[in-house]
């Protein structure tokens, strides 16, 4: 949805309230009531049909005819029934956004067969009227005075968004966040969410300069899921984003709709969000805590936590839960060891977890506390008191404070007790430092901040080179997919399905088909040595589509069949029992496979499956007989990169199989991941792929050897989160040096390349992109520029084969950034020093501006200094119109997409 409106909801000058009374048991009056309370500064009208004057001091009129003027916003509090009414007269007198906090519109009539929220959806449709709810709590927004809810109490001014889709989750974190001195830039819940989507308020929140971190509570998925991770991920690169997804209780209904392969939706929750950059938690009190942790931490140097304590117990506590987190413990440095010595009692234990003693006072806990945020082995400290008569809570908790305030590391804080603790925290929270009551909730926290980090990391993780399949190979693997679907087939043949990974380079096992017993005989003689045969019908030629119970998975293959006679009997009665089950027309003969013995084989499970609501999932895990027992599957949204893989093989079990029992760790890992990538790109590639599973999976000295594999195809579905835009590379030649050179979108890999691009660059050409002299890029930066969202951004390069042969650099870039309306799109363009005059400048425009219009951007615009006289030639030449902002001091340049001008109409005809 756009976000120009949602400015209506938190910045509205006028309010009218549907519904509200001088009861005290009205919703209205209690909105109305907040409003007054808050000290809201705009205008108030009520809109009550019980024929009031005044309602609770402010002027009440029967209906919307009578307002005297429209307001920004409608508050609509009144009964289910009169809703669809109310926004149909707001929409025809030109009011533009409607909050619903009237519950009860999703019951569905009996006789119309509709419900309430499809008829107000009816209603608010012809004029545009957007509607947030129904069913919310309402929204609170601090920074204009603004509690639009029916909240019992108010929120205080802080850097923290919170969105929410349950009301009174929204109403106890409230409660809570006044308790810890918590504030909030903007609050609200969404309730059923039938028009005002998640996405569109996180695009708005990511963009607000007073909001730091937004915190976001969901139990369910509306509206477009690529639209979600979109925004996202988007907000996430510069915010810090928490989730709290509720895991809803799975019925029978709800399981049959899961993705095939994947038995809880949970997983694929888990694998968008952490896909996304963001921090999941899973219960209200990790939230609460994350929020604590992570909107007062500092930026994170390391893993590293040093633990001290007055005392061994609480010590024990915190450490033992830690490194069941798999959590990092520093390594005190020597220096930091001998310090401590001086400051310590004789017998202390030399290391970290450091002990105290009970007898510690406050100079002694900021005294250590000094020493060991001056150790550059460690990168954060929990402090853990627990009462005693030497060190009192409060003065304790000063001590450490003033340390904690100096110091760039960040420091945790655990006051265990009540009576004499609550002080203690008080200061704590007024401090800005994260506080705990128990060692284990401290240590939970830092492991969430520890997540965090890694997701962030992942995200920004520098890419491998990227490699691409041959075209050829590309046709012939399109081929198989459309004669599947020309026969009105839903799955790939046994032998396609092998001959399809094999055309993305994927060592299949050699199989023979027979359709006889006697023929099955017959393959066998001719393989010599052990044999593995299979029944194909109807239901093993689909992926994932087995029996619930594991000793029924295999019942239909027959291992280590030796002899001819082995063979004929063990193939007899797997035909018995197939025929049993199934007609003629739904057996496909069988399968037959040379043993694999010997080689002391791990068993892996892979594959590609499809959610309903995230799309195509890549899976991983163990395989073989254990895939069900173990139910190792981790999931990842396609598209891959090398980085991504990587993550996904290290979640499984099959990771610490490998790095427990392989002679060549990195080898074998590395070959899985490059398989991952193979069925990335084959996602991508062959959209109608549903599903496709191997199973097992050999890895083993050899390498990697599919041994089983089944595709099933049906109609394409997007992915959630957008791929790389192959169809938009082309080939073209520099003017003056006829140079060949590609001009493609920007991709992850591109990182080293940009970075030497941009050092190539003089300091003029910088000032001149920039506006102003700046030093190197940091890996964070370059990240940003070259890991994009292609739904929401664009960059084109052009890149060619270096001179001396060592791979490609990049001359120049056109880089455009888009708003969520899609209404204006900001450019910015560079060129190596050295190929000015090529014309690259020229055909990089060219190129941003038919990409642009494609998508149906209205608007491209873009700035640039007065003295940069080259780039408003060029734009000139391309048909934009040029204006000088004395303001900012800077030339304009703006180009109507829509309206295609003289001078780029000439141009196109000559180019």
């Amino acid at each position: 949805m756009s976000t120009k409106y949602l400015k209506r909801f938190f910045k509205p000058d006028s309010i009218a309230i549907f519904g509200a009374s001088e009861r005290d048991d009205s919703m209205g009056g209690v909105v109305l009531q907040n409003l007054l309370d808050g000290g809201y500064k705009g205008e108030l009208i009520v809109v009550n049909a019980q024929g009031y004057e005044m309602v609770r001091g402010v002027p009440c009129v029967k209906s919307v005819s009578e307002l005297p003027k429209m307001p920004d916003l409608a508050i609509i509090c009144s009964p289910p029934q009169t809703v669809a009414d109310i926004i149909r007269k707001l929409g025809a007198h030109m009011v533009k956004a409607a909050l619903i906090l009237t519950g009860g519109l999703s019951i569905r009539d009996s006789k119309t067969e509709r419900t309430l929220h499809e008829e107000v959806l009816e209603a608010a449709h012809p004029y545009g009227i957007r509607i947030l709810g129904p069913d919310c709590m309402g929204l609170l927004v601090p920074g204009s005075c603004m509690n639009a809810s029916y909240s019992h109490v108010n929120i205080s001014h802080g850097k923290v968004a919170y969105v929410g889709q349950s009301g009174l989750i929204g109403t106890a974190m409230i409660d809570w966040a006044n308790g810890q001195e918590i504030g909030f830039s903007h609050f609200l819940t969404l309730g059923e969410s039938v028009d005002v989507d998640i996405p569109a308020v996180i695009d708005y929140l990511a963009k607000d300069p007073h909001t730091q971190a937004i915190l976001l509570q969901m139990d369910r998925m509306t509206g477009s899921a690529r639209d979600f991770l979109s925004a996202v991920r988007a907000a996430s690169r510069n915010k810090l984003v928490l989730v709290l997804k509720s895991d809803v209780v799975q019925d029978a209904e709800h399981c049959a709709r899961l993705a095939p392969g994947v038995c809880d939706e949970d997983l694929v929750y888990d694998a968008a969000l952490r896909r996304a950059g963001v921090l999941r938690v899973e219960t209200s009190d990790q939230l609460f805590h994350a929020l604590e942790t992570l909107s007062r931490m500092k930026p994170m140097r390391g893993e590293r936590l040093a633990i001290v304590s007055n005392g061994m117990g609480p010590n024990a506590l915190a450490t033992d839960r830690f490194l069941r987190g798999r959590g990092q413990l520093a390594q005190l440095s020597e220096a930091s060891r001998e310090a401590l010595a001086a400051l310590l009692p004789d017998g202390w234990n030399r290391g970290n977890p450091v002990d105290l003693n009970a007898d510690a006072t406050p100079e002694r806990f900021a005294s250590a506390l000094r020493i060991l945020v001056a150790d550059t082995a460690v990168d954060a400290v929990l402090v853990i008191h627990a009462p005693t008569h030497p060190a009192p809570g409060v003065e304790t908790a000063r001590a450490v404070i003033e340390v904690a305030r100096g110091t760039p590391r960040n420091v945790l804080s655990c006051w265990m007790g009540r009576a004499t603790a609550i002080a203690a925290r008080n200061h704590f929270n007024t401090a800005g430092i994260a506080t705990f009551i128990t060692p284990e909730e401290a240590v939970d926290a830092f492991l969430q901040m520890v997540r965090y980090r890694r997701n962030q990391e992942v995200m920004r993780q520098t890419p491998a080179p990227f490699l691409k399949l041959n075209s050829q190979n590309h046709i012939q693997a399109r081929n198989l997919v459309a004669q599947a679907l020309e026969e009105g087939r839903g799955f790939l043949h046994h032998a396609q399905a092998c001959e399809l990974l094999d055309l993305y380079g994927v060592p299949v096992s050699h199989s023979y088909y027979a359709d006889t017993v006697e023929g099955v005989v017959e393959v066998a003689k001719q393989l010599g040595g052990s044999v593995a045969v299979r029944v194909l019908h109807c239901e093993n030629v689909y992926p994932f589509s087995y029996d619930d119970k594991v000793r029924q998975r295999w019942r239909d293959l027959a291992l280590d069949l030796y002899s001819v006679s082995e063979v004929r009997h063990a193939v007899t009665r797997l035909e018995y029992r197939v025929r049993e089950r199934f007609s003629d027309d739904q057996v496909m003969g069988f399968c037959v496979q040379q043993m694999k013995r010997g080689f002391q084989s791990l068993q892996i499970n892979v594959g590609i499956t499809r959610d309903p609501i995230f799309g195509p999932l890549l899976l991983f895990g163990a395989g073989g007989y254990t895939v069900d027992v173990l139910a190792d599957r981790q999931l990842m949204l396609p598209p891959l990169n090398q980085a991504l893989a990587r993550t996904l093989v290290q979640r499984s079990r099959v990771y610490d199989i490998i790095c427990e029992n392989s002679y060549q760790v990195e080898r074998d890992v590395d070959q899985l991941c490059d398989l991952l990538i193979k069925l990335s790109e084959m996602v991508v590639d062959l959209p109608n792929i549903a599903g496709l599973e191997i199973n097992p999976l050999l890895l083993n000295k050899r390498g990697l050897l599919a041994v089983d594999v089944a595709v099933s195809v049906a109609e394409p579905v997007r992915l959630a989160i957008s791929p790389y835009p192959e169809h938009l590379t082309e080939t073209i030649r520099l003017r003056r040096s006829g140079r060949q050179a590609v001009l493609r979108a920007i991709r992850g890999e591109d990182e080293p390349d940009h970075l030497e691009f941009y050092n190539h660059l003089s300091s003029e050409s910088i000032r001149m992109r920039y506006f102003y002299s700046r030093g190197v890029p940091t890996h964070q930066e370059l990240a940003n520029w070259t890991q994009i969202d292609y739904d929401r951004e664009m960059a084109f390069v052009v890149s060619a084969p270096r001179e001396n042969g060592a791979g490609n650099e990049t001359l120049a870039v056109v880089r455009a950034v888009t708003d969520a309306d899609n209404v204006r799109s900001e450019f910015s363009i560079v060129i190596r020093d050295d190929l000015q005059g090529e014309g690259v400048g020229v055909v990089l425009m060219q190129k941003l501006i038919d990409y642009c219009r494609s998508r149906g951007t209205l608007q491209l615009y873009g700035s640039t200094l007065p003295v940069n006289r080259g780039m408003q030639t060029l734009a000139r030449k391309l048909g934009f119109k040029i204006r000088f902002n004395a303001e900012e001091d800077v030339v304009e340049m703006v180009m109507m997409l829509n309206e295609a001008t003289e001078e780029w109409q000439m141009y196109r005809l000559q180019s």
